[in-house]
């Protein structure tokens, strides 16, 4: 491909994400999950597909140092949303589940989030959709292939 039209495209690429993620997030944190950051809904998200699940395996799921998730898990903690058992057999590691409490608002924010992404993508027909999620997941593939 010609250098100058692939920078064209990187840019216009860039710039088109950027405004998705910021508009995403603005009505995310309006409309969906009001209680809780973009981040610590995406973590209860990804403890609820995934139960029981380790703050390891969120840091490895979303790229980020352990650390940072620790104290996301800390905040959940407290706001009483997840709970925390340790292994039986190595007392080293900690399991996360959501509680009643989590579930609750998990069930709440993904009912909102489906009405809000949905009244979005009613935009597009079913077949522009497809072919859209499609090629995000190839993305989504060779990023995490080549990261």
């Amino acid at each position: 491909m010609d250098r100058k039209l692939l920078h064209e495209l990187i840019e216009d690429y860039t710039s088109a994400m950027n405004e998705v993620n910021r508009r995403i997030s603005a009505i995310m944190n309006d409309r969906v999950h009001e209680e809780l950051t973009g981040d610590q809904f995406l973590t209860m998200r990804y403890i609820q597909k995934n139960e029981p699940c380790t703050s390891s395996d969120i840091a490895n799921e979303f790229g980020i140092v352990k650390s940072a998730v620790t104290a996301q898990v800390n905040r959940l903690y407290e706001k009483g949303l997840i709970e925390r058992d340790r292994d039986s057999d190595d007392r080293r590691i900690v399991y996360l589940r959501l509680t009643t409490e989590g579930k609750t608002l998990m069930k709440e924010g993904t009912d909102k989030l489906y009405e809000v992404l949905g009244e979005i993508l009613s935009n597009f027909d079913k077949e522009e959709m497809t072919f859209f999620i499609w090629q995000l997941q190839k993305l989504a593939r060779i990023l995490k292939e080549n990261g």
